[in-house]
């Protein structure tokens, strides 16, 4: 080969070599550019998952934080709950789904009087047993076995009914027991010793307070006949002295005597006749009356007392108003006396006005009466109070007058 070839042949093995030089050099700044964006990918990456570690870091130190306080309050709040239930004097006590004792606090445990079995742990069945062996609840004349049969009865149930039972000490004890959702049961032991010996007193009371009222139903039945008999004698008395020879104003006078003595007789019935008071039947009796001619006899009876004041008793009835009505008079004398005896008692000076009108009502022929009674010139001015017979309230009229609300009594409405 001669050396021009040789040359030749060097010459394009070394553009060859120069050209496969410039593509690994192309080749080699592309896997350049390539690792480079991976770096920086791998760079970005690292970079947000450190940020994401850092903030997990954060919350999981923020999370553990709360975490520990969340604990910190509930034993707090545990702590706070039980010193309250070992407080309390009443008995506490959680079972679970087993009937086994979680806790319970001092007072429950110490109605076993010390018992070291009676501890968490111990079955709702053991603690009836030790009930009965140790004598500690008082079950009377009843068997051991019934009486625990009873009460596990009663356990078992869903809903377990209110207990009350005796303990040998004489206390009572109330046992309220409440069945959670998953079984457990919340067992009160609530001391109501004092409601009991409270309740005997009241019924203890209650007897005496009956004793009492049956004697004094039964002397006011025996002083009775006392009392109607002198009452009686006044009456017929009355009534024979009306038979001779009298004026005008003599018999005017035996009529007022005779009329107030049957009045008081109608009244001291009414009050002796107790059982029907006591039972709210007492009943009205209904009769023809005069109601002006019944007025004219209280004014008559009030007479005396007004002259000793210096007073002057009055009578304005409604010209236009019927003296005959059908009602209780004897009822209607009660009242009015007690409202008149006021009126004169706190009238000092001047006169006593009875005034009687009526307003016609509907239908025809019931008539609404209204008995106003005022004082004039009297201690102190206040509304007059005005009674009606009818079925109607207390009406009220402004004028210079005194209160006419007689004590004890309320002014009736009647129908008549």
């Amino acid at each position: 080969m001669s050396l021009a070839n040789k040359l030749a042949e060097e010459r394009r093995a070394r553009l060859a070599a120069e050209r496969l030089l410039e593509q690994k050099q192309v080749e080699l700044q592309a896997a350049n550019r390539k690792l480079g964006k991976h770096a920086r990918a791998l760079s970005d990456e690292i970079v947000e998952t450190r940020a994401k570690f850092e903030t997990v870091e954060s919350e999981n130190k923020r999370v553990k934080s709360d975490l520990h306080v969340a604990n910190e309050k509930v034993e707090i709040a545990e702590r706070r709950l039980w010193h309250s239930i070992e407080t309390i004097q009443d008995g506490f006590a959680f079972f679970d789904a087993d009937s086994r004792m979680i806790a319970a606090n001092p007072a429950y445990i110490s109605v076993f009087d010390g018992l070291e079995l009676v501890a968490p742990g111990i079955s709702y069945v053991e603690i009836l047993q030790l009930c009965t062996d140790e004598g500690i609840v008082n079950i009377g004349d009843l068997d051991p076995t019934a009486w625990r049969e009873t009460m596990l009865d009663r356990w078992q149930s869903l809903n377990p009914e209110p207990e009350v039972i005796r303990l040998w000490s004489g206390e009572y004890i109330k046992l309220v027991d409440q069945r959670g959702h998953g079984g457990d049961v919340v067992s009160l032991a609530l001391n109501i010793t004092e409601t009991v010996r409270y309740e005997q007193q009241l019924k203890e009371a209650r007897r005496r307070a009956e004793s009492a009222n049956r004697a004094k139903s039964s002397f006011l039945a025996n002083m009775s006949h006392e009392i109607r008999t002198p009452m009686n004698g006044v009456v017929g008395m009355a009534e024979l002295l009306k038979d001779t020879e009298l004026n005008e104003e003599q018999l005017l006078y035996a009529n007022t005597i005779k009329n107030s003595g049957e009045a008081l007789l109608v009244i001291i019935n009414d009050v002796l006749d107790y059982s029907k008071i006591e039972a709210e039947k007492l009943v009205l009796h209904p009769e023809p009356f005069d109601l002006e001619r019944c007025i004219h006899e209280l004014i008559m009876l009030m007479q005396p007392k007004a002259r000793d004041q210096g007073l002057e008793i009055f009578l304005d009835y409604d010209l236009f108003l019927p003296t005959q009505f059908v009602g209780d008079p004897g009822r209607l004398r009660q009242v009015l006396t007690n409202l008149m005896g006021n009126v004169v008692k706190f009238t000092l000076e001047g006169h006593v006005l009875i005034r009687v009108v009526g307003v016609q009502d509907s239908p025809p022929p019931a008539v609404r009466r209204f008995i106003s009674l005022s004082r004039i010139r009297g201690l102190v001015s206040r509304p007059t109070r005005s009674i009606t017979c009818l079925a109607s309230s207390i009406r009220s009229r402004t004028r210079k007058t005194g209160s006419l609300r007689a004590p004890g009594l309320a002014s009736p409405s009647r129908s008549s």
